[in-house]
């Protein structure tokens, strides 16, 4: 009997030890996962709402768009991803979430001068004469390549298309062809230091893609983007 008994406490001992290590009531595999809420600075049409289209229906995000006129700092609260279209006014975003501990994707050139990703004035897009559909990939084994290498067409006709030039600290993935110092796809890891010398808050990050230009997009343009997308959410 008495050894019985043991046996049922050392049962219930056990049965409890794995309680405590358990993940508390309701907690589930998908509320471990990265979070899902990302907040599109921009339009909720045009352009802007065939990317917020994709963030939705390919990565199954729940977005909330403002208008750049509307936002604040405290819009970035309880996000996981914040995407800054290139169809905003630079500056009414200004430097906003220079210190925010959220992943920022920004699509605006100028941004990455207001936030310090760039020297100022270092930033320009390609229009007109000068637009192009083509890129060149500098860091093929980097995630945000998402395995592409060499040049690639990211746009199915010449289009309008931005890039900057970044600090030293920054991952370079692509540039305009013929012209290293042209970034049209770099990015900083959190605790990198930008070109001002401070300490990056959270993942960020410039994608080339041009408000109009959507639906101007590759399949190769579009594997880019959503590379992006899961880079800066740390997924893989």
């Amino acid at each position: 009997m008495k050894r019985v008994l043991t046996l049922v406490m050392a049962a219930v001992m056990a049965a409890g030890l794995m309680a405590c290590n358990a993940a508390p009531a309701g907690t589930t595999d998908a509320a471990k996962a990265p979070g899902n809420k990302v907040l599109f600075v921009g339009k909720d049409g045009g352009g802007d709402a065939i990317l917020i289209k994709r963030l939705k229906e390919v990565h199954k995000l729940e977005v909330t768009i403002v208008a750049d006129k509307e936002l604040t700092v405290d819009h970035a609260k309880g996000q996981s991803l914040i995407f800054v279209s290139e169809s905003v006014n630079s500056g009414k975003i200004g430097d906003k979430f220079v210190n925010t501990p959220v992943p920022v994707i920004y699509a605006e050139p100028q941004s990455t001068s207001d936030t310090g990703m760039s020297e100022t004035e270092s930033y320009g897009s390609l229009t007109g004469s000068n637009a192009i559909k083509t890129i060149q990939i500098k860091d093929s084994k980097h995630q945000l390549a998402a395995g592409m290498q060499d040049k690639v067409d990211v746009y199915k006709d010449n289009g309008k298309m931005g890039f900057a030039i970044p600090g030293k600290e920054a991952a370079v993935i692509a540039t305009v062809p013929g012209e290293e110092q042209k970034a049209t796809i770099f990015a900083y890891e959190k605790g990198a230091k930008n070109v001002r010398g401070n300490t990056v808050a959270a993942r960020e990050m410039y994608f080339y893609l041009f408000n109009g230009e959507e639906i101007n997009q590759t399949d190769n343009g579009w594997k880019l983007f959503d590379a992006a997308v899961n880079w800066t959410l740390g997924k893989k």
